[in-house]
């Protein structure tokens, strides 16, 4: 990973500091730094969904419809555990303990498939940091199949990518499982991000998780469901394309959108001030809807999180009103659009990235 510096501009630094003090006033001094009731409530609401449904698979009564939509329920369910409780617990706002935090990430990433704590580490080292920074970034790294960057390659294909992208988002999940995941844990290239945790525990926890992981999405229902093993990979896979598809409509435009900023991958200094940063590479998308943080786990609130990432996600309805007012009265961005816009806004972006400049 290359190491950027951000602008030290004196406004800047006073507006991170408003804002800061601001939430702070706002809360009047609480503890909004964990999980609180309805933090949890949304949790266990998750997980009776995710493994009910789960159970159902093993009823001796249904039939192969029922079979296939509650596999997809489970597998949905499952990963929205990861937003609502995975992605807090990475960010050791669950709770205080940091142990505490570790084991509830590891369970809530259970069904998805992805190593929690090589996610972990590359989504705090690497994208918390530097946003849409091409070789600091490793969410927005070259890929062979989409142009997402204009500090990208273009290449003939890319004219064609706003048609074909929702293909290759529905493999990203099952890339992520049977491919990324082993190169982020054998590569020497990620050794930055790996730094300070013991190789013996890193081999051990991936193996440990990829183990449980496989048991639990396919052998134990290839084994005691009354379904041929065809049907259960049948109904892992198409599972997983739809559930990687829903990950990547809530997600992909909150970074990739037609006025986010990239800086040049040769530029060592970034224009801008850390915080500022995150405003210019994030969306929210239905920010003001309690349905929308419910349903991604405070995700679309991206510059609430971005900004305050040792905050717990339910706490993101108050701090958006206030990075709202507090960005116009410093005259900075702040991107907001409906879901419908912000997909939108990212084809168009993919559409734009297609044309060869």
């Amino acid at each position: 990973m290359k190491a950027k510096y951000f602008n030290k501009s004196e406004e800047e630094r006073i507006f991170y500091s408003t804002l800061k003090e601001k939430v702070r006033l706002q809360f009047n001094d609480k503890q909004i730094g964990h999980g609180n009731v309805i933090f949890w409530r949304k949790g266990i609401f998750w997980f009776l969904l995710c493994y009910t449904s789960y159970a159902i698979l093993f009823l001796r009564e249904i039939s192969v419809f029922q079979f296939f939509i509650s596999y997809f329920i489970f597998q949905l369910s499952g990963l929205l555990i990861g937003f609502s409780l995975g992605h807090d617990a990475s960010h050791n706002t669950a709770f205080k303990n940091k142990r505490y935090n570790a084991i509830l990430h590891f369970i809530s990433f259970m069904t998805v498939g992805i190593d929690p704590m090589l996610w972990g580490l590359r989504h705090i080292r690497s994208h918390h940091l530097y946003a849409n920074v091409e070789g600091s970034d490793v969410d927005i790294d070259k890929n062979p199949f989409l142009r997402l960057s204009p500090t990208h390659p273009w290449a003939p294909k890319h004219k064609f990518q706003a048609y074909y992208a929702p293909f290759v988002y529905m493999l990203t999940l099952l890339h992520s499982v049977f491919v990324s995941d082993w190169i982020y844990l054998f590569s020497n290239d990620y050794d930055w991000m790996k730094k300070g945790i013991p190789t013996l525990e890193l081999y051990f926890r991936f193996f440990l998780y990829k183990i449980v992981y496989f048991i639990l999405v396919l052998l134990l229902p290839m084994l005691f469901t009354t379904f041929s093993w065809k049907i259960v990979l049948l109904a892992f896979v198409l599972s997983s394309a739809f559930t990687s598809l829903i990950f990547i409509v809530m997600l992909v435009g909150t970074h990739f959108f037609e006025e986010a900023y990239y800086p040049l991958s040769n530029d060592e200094n970034l224009e801008h001030s850390w915080a500022v940063h995150q405003l210019y590479t994030s969306c929210d998308w239905n920010a003001d809807k309690s349905w929308a943080r419910f349903i991604s786990g405070g995700s679309n609130c991206h510059a609430a999180h971005h900004l305050f990432p040792n905050i717990c996600h339910v706490n993101y309805k108050e701090i958006n009103t206030i990075i709202k007012e507090t960005t116009q009265k410093y005259q900075l961005p702040y991107y907001h659009k409906t879901l419908l816009e912000m997909v939108t806004s990212h084809f168009k972006h993919l559409h734009k990235m297609g044309k060869l400049n």
